[in-house]
């Protein structure tokens, strides 16, 4: 029995590094978005800037870079798209394995219970030995004694 609680520690050790690694990832994902998202808003914000254009040739640039801009932006909104898809992915995964986790914490209390009733049981039959040993003992002396 107590080598079986041994390895369920041990697996549950496992299980705690896999689910600390998962929440690093989480964190990195999440990380990732706001980059995203403080990228987009930056960029928005250049759009909203104008210049002086007084020659067809400044207009046509600041068109471009408009544009440039623009889709800049929508392949930024793309990937945080994508990141936040993988995000949500990824903190499924660390639903999952916590609640791995918390059923592999249930079966060791559980184990480690049965263990300790064990060896109560244990201690209790060689508690009730030694008393009847001692009522024997002391029924052989007033027979014999």
């Amino acid at each position: 029995m107590k080598n079986r609680i041994n390895m369920l520690n041990r697996l549950a050790q496992l299980r705690g590094v896999q689910a600390r690694q998962v929440m690093g990832r989480v964190g990195y994902q999440q990380n990732l978005c706001d980059r995203y998202r403080n990228n987009i808003a930056g960029l928005t914000r250049l759009c909203g800037f104008t210049s002086a254009t007084t020659t067809p040739l400044q207009r046509h640039n600041q068109q471009q870079y408009k544009a440039t801009l623009h889709a800049m932006i929508n392949l930024q909104v793309r990937e945080l798209k994508l990141a936040e898809q993988t995000l949500k992915r990824i903190q499924d995964e660390l639903q999952h394995v916590v609640r791995q986790e918390q059923v592999l914490v249930q079966v060791i209390e559980d184990k480690m219970r049965q263990w300790q009733a064990t060896l109560a049981q244990q201690e209790q039959k060689i508690q009730d030995g030694l008393a009847s040993q001692t009522w024997w003992r002391n029924k052989a002396q007033e027979v014999f004694g």
